[in-house]
């Protein structure tokens, strides 16, 4: 039998038009300008009551670019979910437009500042832009985890600049004084690759279960896998299975169970999460596990799937003709219940889901 993953092929998402950008972020200020519910502030920070051309209130209005920055890169690094980590890197292209239009607009700057200040607001008016491709990245689900997105950001084509700009404001002139800027951008880092042994239980919650039911899983996708066996909405056991590899399971308790499984690149144990190029994936009919006693042992049922992504070619398997462990006669779904999404042979039917209906 098999799984065929039918999520929307990766692909390297387009440079977004100049208009459509336009709108995009016009939206995030506009959402931003929004009274809260709770009567909280609204509207665009406020301008620092210490005139911009002076040295403390151009300061200020410094602090002001830099502390919402730091706020928009910390709520992308704890997004818990695909759609807050969409939205959160969205209002960091938010803050950064808004920054860049409060750099120009809010009056004239120190004149031995200006064209620092100019090469400011024009870097982080392109870092905005770098954000609102990135969210398209996330929706795309070419990145999948809050800290792969920070380690995209600290590379982002716009943050030299910003570094360089922010070093030459905090060198001091005989005219103007060191001014600091740049505390809330991340120093660059390379991407960490994790990959998860091949076999390794991730969650296992059978104990105090009976069963000696067995998972075989064969992955044909070029991408990891996790499989997930759960019951009511909770994972009884996980395993990984790398790409090209098999994996068993064995001792699964009795009972029925709900098949799911992940595809991807670079394991993020935190959030139990593939963090690059990420896919998500049930099998639409449970499958059962029972074991029986029998004449010189027992029997017990054997599943036995094969994963396949969206670029690769489907493969239909039945129950796979290794003999049971300890040579003990086993049910092969022979007198049992049909393989997960089909019958004998056939390949099992599969549906995307969204992410926040993995189990726990």
């Amino acid at each position: 039998m098999g799984g065929k993953a039918a999520l929307p092929r990766q692909r390297v998402a387009p440079a977004l038009p100049a208009a459509l950008l336009t709108v995009l972020l016009a939206g995030v200020l506009a959402v931003a300008g929004c009274g809260s519910p709770s009567g909280g502030p609204s509207g665009p920070p406020p301008i620092p009551s210490a005139p911009v051309d002076t040295p403390d209130g151009y300061q200020s209005m410094l602090n002001q670019t830099d502390d919402e920055l730091a706020a928009a890169f910390t709520a992308i690094g704890q997004a818990r979910s695909l759609d807050a980590l969409e939205q959160t890197v969205l209002e960091g292209a938010g803050a950064a437009s808004a920054a860049s239009e409060q750099l120009t607009t809010s009056g004239p700057v120190p004149a031995s500042a200006s064209g620092d200040n100019a090469a400011l607001a024009a870097g982080l008016r392109q870092f905005g832009r770098e954000l609102a491709y990135l969210s398209q990245q996330i929706n795309q689900r070419a990145i999948c985890a809050g800290p792969t997105a920070l380690t995209a950001i600290s590379t982002a084509p716009a943050m030299p600049d910003l570094r360089v700009v922010g070093a030459r404001l905090g060198t001091p002139h005989s005219d103007r004084p060191a001014y600091r800027w740049g505390r809330a951008l991340p120093p660059p880092h390379d991407a960490v690759h994790s990959q998860l042994r091949n076999g390794a239980l991730l969650v296992d919650r059978r104990a105090g279960s009976v069963g000696d039911g067995v998972l075989q899983v064969r992955n044909n996708a070029t991408k990891d896998a996790v499989v997930l066996l759960a019951k009511a909405g909770a994972v009884v056991v996980s395993s990984a299975v790398n790409a090209g590899q098999s994996a068993r399971l064995d001792g699964v308790p009795d009972g029925n169970y709900d098949l799911y499984y992940t595809l991807g690149q670079d394991w993020d144990a935190g959030l139990a999460t593939f963090s690059r190029h990420c896919e998500f994936h049930r099998f639409t009919t449970p499958t059962s596990f029972s074991t029986r006693p029998v004449t010189g042992g027992s029997a017990y049922t054997v599943q036995s799937i094969v994963l396949t992504g969206q670029d690769d070619a489907p493969r239909a398997t039945g129950p796979d003709p290794a003999a049971a462990p300890g040579g003990r006669p086993d049910t092969r779904n022979q007198d049992g219940p049909p393989a997960p999404g089909g019958q004998l042979g056939a390949g099992p039917g599969t549906t995307d889901v969204d992410p926040g209906e993995l189990p726990r």
